[in-house]
């Protein structure tokens, strides 16, 4: 299987992706600085040079980047400049525009304990189970709240709107049907623009289709690595 590497959301820690890394050959799972340890960046573009400098990819590899929400941002970034280094993307619960609300970034300067419950919740599908839900509280717990407010701002900054028709790697965009955060919409954005992009809904599933609904993204990501090996 071709190297896949999952970049976390805001605020997340790469347990995100312990259902991926657990059950897929050659999945890594990477740590964005400052989740917990180190300190966060500040903006996309920054992340995108990390991400360069982190890998360490020797010029014949050409990994699926998988990212969800802000780690998706990231993957399609990475892709736009260095296309030749990209096998292929998986977008997950992310868009092309990644604008936050204003009275989440108030909480997330004034309300941090509060914050947590509502990012958390606006993170899941309501029939999301407990220990889901105590798992994400446990990652903003532990990345904190500096790390979590820079995360949101770098998503607030976030737009390649014009720029997103220009990816030209293989592309499947994974939303799921009860995302609040980023709703289908943006999906579907992605995937009228993105040539040739495959777009998957996950009923029953928020922001987190991953960590909500493994079996089936699993599922949809083996399907997908396969098509692009077979190529």
């Amino acid at each position: 299987m071709a190297t896949l590497l999952c970049i976390h959301g805001s605020g997340h820690t790469a347990d995100s992706f312990k259902p991926q890394t657990d059950a897929l050959p050659s999945c890594r799972a990477l740590v964005l600085p400052g989740h917990p340890h180190g300190e966060a960046l500040s903006s996309v573009a920054a992340y995108t040079e990390w991400l360069e400098v982190v890998c360490k990819l020797p010029e014949s590899t050409r990994p699926v980047i998988a990212g969800n929400s802000l780690g998706g941002a990231i993957a399609m970034a990475y892709a736009l400049s260095r296309p030749e280094r990209v096998g292929g993307l998986i977008l997950i619960g992310t868009g092309a525009r990644l604008k936050v609300s204003a009275a989440i970034l108030t909480m997330l300067v004034q309300e941090w304990p509060q914050c947590i419950d509502t990012l958390v919740d606006y993170s899941l599908a309501p029939q999301a189970d407990a220990a889901l839900r105590g798992r994400i509280k446990s990652w903003h717990e532990a990345v904190g709240q500096e790390s979590t407010r820079r995360d949101y701002e770098a998503c607030d900054k976030f737009d390649i709107m014009e720029e997103v028709a220009h990816i030209r790697v293989p592309t499947l965009i994974i939303v799921g049907g009860d995302d609040r955060m980023t709703p289908p919409k943006y999906a579907r954005f992605l995937a009228a623009r993105i040539p040739n992009a495959q777009l998957e809904v996950v009923e029953a599933a928020g922001h987190m289709p991953h960590a909500e609904r493994p079996e089936t993204v699993n599922r949809l990501i083996n399907g997908f690595v396969g098509q692009i090996e077979a190529a």
